[in-house]
């Protein structure tokens, strides 16, 4: 199998850590030195891993739904990976591996892939897990309204060859079709409870490693082992339990009292949980924070207000409230990745107040213009917020700040489409298609102003059906171009490094590149 650039460069970082990431942040004094104590994240000790262990994990914001075809936000998955088993698994390096799917074949033209299932697995519900049922996974995940609707959009047929084997066949291209298999749209629930509402916040019909069996909204979630579980290498534990809270410090507080094993850190936490003695690593993903702009709203359907307000955003000022931690960007994806275009340097939009403003008085806004954003109610969102706030006051553009729960701002901004703007973290998905479809496509769900370009749908559909990376990087290059040259309404401001922080007795734990939460196989140390 091909490695993509990130691939390559994520191993590279796995085993000379310090190094990689002081070639992608080393804007700041305290990154060099946070360089040097960095260390891998320990790997597992077979002969000493408890099996009858509780594994807690503290995150910064709730689920929406424990059905992988309802949840309405990125970060839900998280929550789906424990009860839901996919076809295809991606590693933390980002590629994909054989999950429920034991392998898989490409057609000589491209558009269809055959899968080999595994046998003689089921459902926690007792329905046998097979073709037929993968089938009806694939078209329900297809159905307009779904979470999933685009992702397998490209999608036009899903043939049972025989009962452990299918076919699915696409318009465009097979290949950008298998990493999407590994979320949430390729995640198996059984066809007995499709139509059951209760399954949003009861699940019952998972396919994966473990079953929810305590849920308190907002507060924790536990998953507890099933038996006999189809790959028990990657089972470890007893126990999961995933904790809730928004409070930074109190998540780090968690893991150095032992409330908690883990927990991921923002800048603000990472020298004090070295303090703590705690063990913490990192790696660079593919995530970054963003400004989503609704073209149908304010002024934003003008491409000039759109580069003006680029011009006017200083990202080495919001790469510094970070620490580092986030490095400037001006498109969907840092520069290291296959997807991305190598001209996109950020000085393409370099902080230039100046040309901010003549940018809005061609567009006949010289006395500016006023808008809200709705921004994610966490700490550093609101950071980052307020020195966009005053960035864009300095030309003249009064942005008002309202701070919202993450479900109030995916419902506002890409569901209700009221809000004008919204600032969130931009998780990686599986497959670049996904994302592009997201934020650039007319229909996309990031994109409530359906703003688009010709050019770029038809790049898109190119990118998606490119038969080999190479290909595929090339149409992502140029699209990327296209997106800035129209001053897309996704404005990037930076790429995202994914630190951790654990106790010294959690072993397995992986940073993903697509900066996904799986715990695929951690494990704990004997007391």
């Amino acid at each position: 199998m091909r490695r993509s650039r990130f691939a390559v460069a994520l191993a590279a970082t796995c085993l000379m850590l310090a190094s990689a990431c002081g070639s992608n942040n080393s804007a700041t004094q305290g990154q060099s030195e946070r360089e040097a104590q960095t260390s891998n994240c320990p790997p597992v000790e077979d002969s000493e891993v408890d099996p009858n262990a509780t594994f807690t994990w503290m995150y910064s914001v709730g689920n929406t739904s424990f059905d992988p075809n309802t949840i309405t936000t990125n970060n839900s998955q998280m929550y789906l990976y424990p009860i839901y088993d996919s076809l295809v698994r991606i590693d933390a390096a980002g590629e994909p591996q054989p999950m429920l799917a034991s392998d898989w074949k490409v057609s000589d033209d491209g558009l269809s892939i055959t899968m080999n299932l595994i046998e003689g697995w089921s459902y926690h519900d007792g329905t046998p897990f097979d073709a037929q049922s993968v089938k009806a996974n694939l078209e329900r995940n297809k159905t307009p309204g779904g979470w999933n609707e685009q992702a397998l959009a490209d999608v036009t047929n899903v043939d049972v060859v025989d009962s452990n084997t299918v076919t699915i066949t696409t318009k465009s291209g097979a290949p950008a079709l298998i990493p999407i298999l590994g979320g949430s749209a390729g995640m198996m629930m059984s066809p007995a409870v499709f139509n059951d509402p209760n399954q949003g916040l009861t699940p019952t019909g998972g396919s994966g490693a473990f079953r929810m069996t305590a849920y308190q909204p907002g507060s924790s979630v536990e998953y507890t082992a099933v038996d006999n579980y189809w790959d028990p290498e990657a089972l470890k534990v007893a126990k999961m339990v995933y904790l809730i809270s928004g409070d930074d410090n109190a998540r780090l507080n968690s893991v150095i009292t032992g409330q908690a094993d883990s927990t991921f850190l923002r800048a603000s936490m990472y020298q004090a949980a070295k303090d703590a003695g705690q063990v913490v690593c990192e790696a660079p993903s593919l995530s970054s924070y963003n400004i989503s702009l609704n073209t149908q709203r304010s002024e934003f359907g003008s491409k000039e207000v759109r580069e003006a307000i680029n011009y006017a955003i200083d990202r080495d000022s919001i790469a510094a409230v970070t620490d580092g931690f986030c490095k400037p960007g001006i498109q969907m994806y840092p520069e290291f990745y296959y997807a991305a275009n190598d001209d996109l340097s950020p000085d393409k939009y370099g902080y230039d107040p100046k040309k901010a403003t003549e940018l809005l008085k061609s567009a006949g806004l010289e006395g500016g213009f006023e808008f809200t954003l709705e921004v994610m109610n966490l700490a550093i969102y609101q950071q980052i917020a307020e020195i966009v706030q005053a960035n864009l006051q300095a030309v003249n553009i009064k942005m008002n700040i309202v701070p919202v729960d993450i479900g109030k701002l995916a419902d506002d901004f890409s569901v209700s489409k009221t809000a004008d703007a919204a600032l969130s973290e931009q998780k990686a998905e599986q497959d670049p298609s996904i994302q592009v479809e997201s934020y650039m496509l007319p229909e996309g769900f990031n994109n409530p102003g359906g703003w688009t370009n010709d050019d770029i749908v038809k790049l898109a559909e190119e990118a998606k059906g490119g038969k080999t990376t190479e290909e595929r990087a090339a149409s992502y290059g140029k699209l990327f171009q296209l997106a800035y040259d129209e001053a897309s309404p996704l404005v990037t401001l930076c790429h995202l490094t994914t630190p951790f922080v654990m106790n010294d007795q959690t072993m397995g734990v992986e940073i993903y590149a697509d900066a996904t939460r799986q715990f695929r196989g951690v494990a704990k140390k004997k007391a």
